[in-house]
């Protein structure tokens, strides 16, 4: 949570749940009552929602505050993973479904962890399974992926049509844990580096980022957060029309700024549809 507040572009692309997480560390961990959780997570929204509106948004803060203390913080520092599950994924002999079955495994065995009676079951949505599986494809291939592991046997479905749920069948809790997975942003990255493949956590936040350098240490947020970062392979370029200094990119071949760039564009069209009057008014 700290490294949430103190981020300067957080993900807000499940902003209820943010708040909510926001709204419970408020008051377990910081002891705030009602009122001043409200406002923190107004300053929140304020300083990070590019389109935030109060009014828009103060229903939602108030739920999230309501219900802040029935559910307390779950702290997990992390799951382990046995010999025998890592066996049973690399037999698929398929790298992005070793990824989604190890994905798939993590969440699983978390959702256990927060509730005893979980039984391995996964309620994330389909979207946010490949995001951290780090698995890109297309919407049918997702459902095609999902079914292949079905057919081997390794995950299930709910029964009911309108649940979207899916359960783990080949979780193993016999044995000790051989690997620990305390990070659960990249879990196909935690996949890659388990097969022995060049990853590194950058220094800052320690998100895994492929390493494309011997020198790199940050991943890209934090690179651009860094004082001392300037953009390699950038130029600066003047105008042609109205004569002011734009930056792009050293293979540009960019003479225009943007908005004259569109009025050039709008020149252009006018004139293409002059000459097509003119021929066919001949």
């Amino acid at each position: 949570m700290e490294h949430l507040l103190e981020t300067n572009r957080p993900d807000l692309t499940k902003t209820y749940q943010t708040l909510s997480m926001l709204a419970r560390y408020y008051f377990h961990m910081k002891g705030l009552e009602n009122k001043r959780n409200m406002e923190r997570l107004h300053i929140f929204m304020e300083a990070h929602y590019p389109k935030y509106n109060p009014v828009d948004w103060s229903e939602t803060i108030e739920s999230c505050v309501s219900r802040a203390p029935k559910y307390p913080l779950c702290l997990c520092d992390g799951i382990w993973i046995t010999d025998q599950e890592i066996k049973t994924i690399e037999s698929l002999s398929d790298k992005v479904l070793e990824r989604l079955a190890f994905t798939l495994l993590c969440l699983a065995k978390y959702g256990n962890f927060r509730n005893k009676e979980n039984n391995n079951w996964v309620t994330n949505s389909d979207s946010e399974i490949y995001k951290m599986a780090c698995i890109t494809t297309k919407a049918y291939d997702k459902d095609i992926r999902f079914h292949k592991l079905r057919e081997l046997g390794l995950i299930e479905f709910a029964k009911k049509i309108d649940n979207l749920s899916i359960r783990v069948l080949f979780s193993d809790e016999s044995e000790k844990g051989c690997a620990f997975i305390r990070d659960f942003r990249k879990l196909g990255y935690e996949w890659r580096v388990m097969k022995g493949e060049n990853y590194i956590r950058c220094v800052k936040c320690g998100i895994l980022v492929r390493r494309t350098s011997l020198n790199r240490k940050y991943c890209t947020d934090c690179t651009k957060q860094n004082p001392y970062y300037s953009p390699i392979g950038t130029k600066k370029i003047s105008c042609i029309d109205c004569g002011i200094t734009f930056e792009a990119v050293a293979a540009s071949r960019e003479c225009r700024c943007e908005a004259c760039k569109l009025n050039h564009k709008r020149e252009i069209q006018k004139m293409k549809a002059r000459r097509y009057r003119s021929k066919t008014m001949a």
